[in-house]
Parts: structure tokens; sequence; C-alpha cells
């Protein structure tokens, strides 16, 4: 931001401008693109760009790192925002409490994005996000219902929201399923919103070692048979006496690409399946983050190095990245979390698959992502059809970050038909 004119008229000291590192510019766009949905604004985001890049040129060296630099940021905001929450809350003013609280966790969700996981401030921002999370949808209009699902002696964190209430009568009801590093809570902004105002029941999950998950059960890391998480997840959806169980559906968002699609593979009670976008080789995606031939020789890289690693020969990013990967597999060892892959795969599984699919993809998110949208395609038993986003719609990002109304639109009108 620009520091205002003090002579004649101004429309205001904002200027909008993102990253050059391809992954600050993403989570960047991730930020903006719930303000759709209440989850930010984007005066308070691009404030938070421009104290970034203060930090960066602060005295300190340490200051230079971007994700430390981040996380300071998002944090600082996120404090500010649910004080502001806070405050109305005790004042009485609920409406204006709520939309501060749940933009406030989005804030601390960005903070704990870029936060080391093997530190205690990651706990931390992620506690805050769902406590905020909590206390601004309590005062919804329908409050969400916080769910802890039983699972093998602890319990799945959920929200579950209903359009109406206590209304009698059976819905229909989607599950959401997020991936490799979003948040139940970060879901509600993705889709949830969108799935109530479409008349849907809809249950929002983390499972063992998605983020959710690890903030209270850091014990538990990610499992390649999903469908033993999933089953439980039914078992409660099911029992409940507002769901019609002919129709539920299930969402996987990015990595949820692999983990609903190998449930749905699995769970005759899903009755359509939704995958944004589908992934059936996880090995084969995750390693497209990185140089090519990684796969078949991957240099050892123990994670006891990480920090004595120059940023020359380990870019600031991919550090992150591998950090976050070894702590949700449960791993300090890059060749060893490379063969850990061998087994997250539902190739062979999609011979069983014929509840109704849609495929959705961006056609910006590579080579890889769209080779596997077509063989999901070509191998699923049963019926696919399929949405490509494209730059001309303003969605051809992952996950459509930066047009999440039009994916809201494609999922729900699919449903609509699929559940008349």
């Amino acid at each position: 931001m620009n520091q205002p004119s003090t002579e004649g008229v101004n429309r205001g000291a904002a200027r909008l401008s993102g990253f050059d590192e391809p992954e600050m510019e993403y989570q960047l766009l991730r930020g903006l693109g719930v303000c759709s949905y209440g989850g930010g604004t984007l005066g308070e985001i691009m404030v938070a760009r421009e104290n970034i890049d203060a930090r960066m040129r602060g005295p300190e060296p340490a200051a230079a790192d971007p994700a430390r630099a981040w996380t300071a940021s998002f944090s600082g905001l996120a404090q500010q925002v649910e004080e502001y929450g806070r405050r109305a809350l005790a004042q009485g003013h609920r409406v204006s409490a709520r939309e501060h609280l749940l933009r406030a966790s989005m804030y601390y969700r960005a903070a704990e994005y870029f936060c080391d996981p093997y530190k205690p401030d990651h706990r931390r921002w992620g506690i805050a996000s769902r406590e905020a999370f909590i206390l601004g949808a309590s005062l919804l209009d329908i409050p969400v219902q916080v769910v802890q699902i039983p699972y093998e002696g602890l319990w799945i964190p959920a929200y579950y929201l209903t359009p109406e209430g206590n209304a009698q009568g059976r819905r229909k009801t989607l599950l959401v399923n997020t991936g490799f590093d979003g948040s139940s809570e970060e879901l509600y902004f993705q889709v949830g919103r969108a799935a109530l105002d479409r008349h849907y029941n809809v249950l929002l999950i983390d499972g063992p070692g998605q983020t959710g998950m690890t903030r209270l059960h850091p014990q538990l890391k990610f499992r390649p048979d999903w469908e033993v998480p999933i089953k439980a997840v039914m078992d409660w959806l099911c029992a409940r006496p507002d769901v019609d169980t002919d129709r539920i559906a299930a969402y996987g968002i990015s990595l949820g690409g692999y983990f609903a699609t190998r449930a749905a593979c699995h769970e005759p009670r899903i009755k359509a399946l939704a995958v944004n976008s589908p992934i059936v080789d996880l090995k084969a995606y995750q390693l497209g983050f990185f140089p090519a031939g990684m796969a078949d020789d991957p240099p050892e890289l123990l994670l006891e190095w990480f920090d004595g690693v120059p940023s020359t020969e380990l870019p600031d990013s991919l550090r992150a990245l591998l950090k976050i990967a070894f702590f949700r597999f449960g791993t300090n060892s890059l060749r060893d979390w490379v063969r850990m892959l061998d087994a997250f795969q539902c190739r062979d599984d999609l011979a069983r698959l014929r509840a109704p699919c849609l495929s959705m993809v961006g056609a910006a998110e590579g080579a890889e992502p769209m080779k596997q949208a077509e063989y999901f395609k070509a191998h699923a038993a049963g019926p696919v059809d399929e949405h490509v986003f494209s730059h001309a719609e303003g969605a051809d990002a992952h996950c459509q970050t930066a047009n999440l109304p039009l994916s809201a639109a494609v999922l729900f009108d699919w449903l609509d038909d699929r559940f008349k």
C-alpha cells in the first residue's frame, strides 16, 4: 500500500500486489477466495500482505524468511480481528461478532499454514482457528454442531450443519473431506455455506493426519486405506434421523480427491461422488511438485538436516512443504516418505466405483492432475461427468480458489440432478 496523498482527492491508499514466489501467491489467492463466503476481507488481507514485505525488510536476518514473515503477519491480523469479535460480543452485537470471529478463524489458518509443524506455534494458531470458528459459528441463525465421531478409541473432529435446524424430514446430505493442508473450518467457507443455501445437510470432517485431526491427535497420521475412517463417519451419519441415506454424496477437495475416491470405492452407502480433482496415484501427484526423476532415485534428506540447508539448495517453499509432509505422514526421511506414497493409490479399486461421479479440475493445475482426471474418467465403473474450469471463467486454479461460487454452482447443480 502507498501512503495517501495530503493534497487533492484520492480513492485510497490500497494497491493490489501479489508475490513472485508461486506458493505464497497461491496461498494469498486462497485467503482471498474465501472472502466470497465471509472468510476474509480484501482490505485486511492486503494489509497483511504489506506487513509481510515490511517484516522481510527488517533488521534481523531471520526476518527475511518469508514463512516466518507470513506467519507473524497473519497471526497478528487474526488476533486483532478476534479481539474485534470478542469486544462486539461483549457489547451484544452478535452479527458483528460472528463476522469478525469467522474471519479471524481463517487468518489463524493462514498463519498455521506456513508455521513449522514441529514448533508449538503451529498447534497454537491451529487451535485458535478452531476456537474462533466455533464461537463465531455458534452465533449463526442455525448454529453449527461441533461433532466428535468415535474412531479407534479417539474421535474424528467434524462440523454438522443443517439448513432448517430441528425441522423434521430426511434431506440430501453432503460429506466433505479436506486434503493435505485444509481444515474443516475452511470447508465451511469453501463449500459448507453453499450447501446450506441449497438445503443440504453437510458434514465437514478432518480425518487422521489432516489439519484438524493433528491439532487434537498429533499421533494419528495419513493412512492409505481411507475407507476405514470413512466407515466410522458413515456409521455416524446414517444413524441420524434427518439424513436421507439414499441421497448421501461425498466430496473430496485437493488431496481429499484421493481420500474420497478411495473411500467411495469401498463404501456403498456413498451414492454419488465429486472430486476436485481426481487423484488415483498420490505418489505421482505429490512428486509432481519436485524435480523430475526424484521418484526413481530420491536423495536422502533427513528432517534434522533441514534447517542447515541453505535456501539456494532447498527453497523455503519446498522446505515448508517437506516439513508438513513428514509431519502428516509420520516420517523423518525423504526416501522413506517417497516409499510410503506407494500405498496411496486407488487405480486398482476404480472397478468397484459404481456411483455416479463428477470430476472437477482446473485447466492450470498442470499435466499430472489432468492425466489423473483422464484415468479416473476412463476407469471408474460408474458414469463420470467432467468439468474442466478455464482461465476465461476465472477458475482455472487448484480447487477453483479464485471463483468458489462458480465451483459450488457446478457441484450442486450436478448433485441436484443426481438426487431429484
